[in-house]
């Protein structure tokens, strides 16, 4: 790969060695010291560009098939819905992530899969996170586009792209969480008691051995919600709700919202899921909210 030019927005990126528990807010990503690893010039203000873009762009074609009572519905292997307009904006992603010449990194997505194997970075994509209620005709979905440093397992940019609200969540690391361009913050601090958190099911509690951690938080919040996926992750970063619950998330299901919640001012904690190898279990929000419920549910993150 090839430097790419310093100057503007296209800041120089500096990683730490080890990420700890993905505890790092955008006030203490500034200043990291240099560790010594390669490509410490990553253009990350023009790799947010192109991932914007390319979240940007299935939209119409998403829209299109938006409550359709003729949409075909296909189950995968593991039993999860696709459709062709999850598989053809995947191919429209790609096509724009590959158009920057100088900056090709191979592709993650959930319909494709992809070769990453040995790579430095790579791009993680959903072309359509929350294919279910999109197919019920509910607006909770959209499109998640990331670039990630594979050996840290740490997202360094990140678009949302939600089409039935029209709304664009975008960050990067000491770039700041936007939505359509206005500054984001996670929700400020208050009593838990008062906090909106969005959680699935006990069942999810007790596949993951939180039952009794479970039964603590619900003797605590009075104010939880049910819906998930990436609307919810975005509604996070916004500060409308305080924090997040979810277990057995891929990659792409989490990158994009990693770097949003984090620049967004808020604390991000993951740990392998008990009952998906390779998939994750993730809580994330305020700082407050996020750190008592990793504390009541003994989430023990990474």
């Amino acid at each position: 790969m090839k430097s790419a030019d310093r100057g503007g927005k296209d800041a120089p990126l500096q990683l730490p060695v080890v990420w700890h528990n993905r505890r790092m807010s955008r006030e203490s990503n500034q200043g990291l010291p240099n560790q010594g690893l390669p490509n410490q010039d990553l253009p990350l203000a023009r790799m947010l560009d192109l991932a914007t873009r390319a979240a940007v762009a299935p939209s119409s074609l998403i829209l299109s098939g938006y409550r359709n009572p003729t949409l075909p519905v296909e189950n995968k292997s593991d039993g999860s819905p696709v459709t062709r307009f999850d598989r053809e904006a995947e191919q429209q992603i790609r096509q724009i992530l590959g158009s920057d010449a100088e900056q090709v990194w191979p592709v993650l997505g959930e319909e494709f899969g992809g070769d990453t194997a040995g790579a430095r970075y790579r791009w993680v994509v959903d072309p359509i996170d929350g294919t279910m209620p999109y197919s019920r005709g509910l607006p909770y979905f959209g499109t998640l586009v990331a670039l990630e440093d594979v050996p840290a397992r740490r997202a360094l940019v990140g678009a949302i792209q939600l089409p039935a609200f029209g709304e664009l969540y975008t960050a990067g690391r000491g770039l700041g969480a936007r939505c359509n361009g206005s500054a984001i913050n996670v929700a400020p601090r208050r009593a838990l008691t008062d906090c909106m958190v969005s959680a699935p099911e006990i069942q999810k509690f007790r596949q993951a051995g939180l039952t009794e951690g479970y039964e603590r938080l619900g003797s605590v919040i009075r104010y939880f919600r049910g819906n998930g996926d990436c609307w919810m992750h975005a509604m996070a970063a916004r500060g409308s709700v305080d924090a997040v619950v979810e277990f057995t998330l891929n990659r792409w299901d989490i990158a994009a919202t990693e770097v949003l919640v984090e620049e967004a001012g808020g604390l991000f904690f993951t740990r392998p899921s008990r009952t998906a190898p390779g998939k994750y279990d993730a809580v994330f929000g305020s700082p407050s909210a996020a750190e008592e419920i990793v504390k009541l549910l003994d989430f023990r993150p990474e």
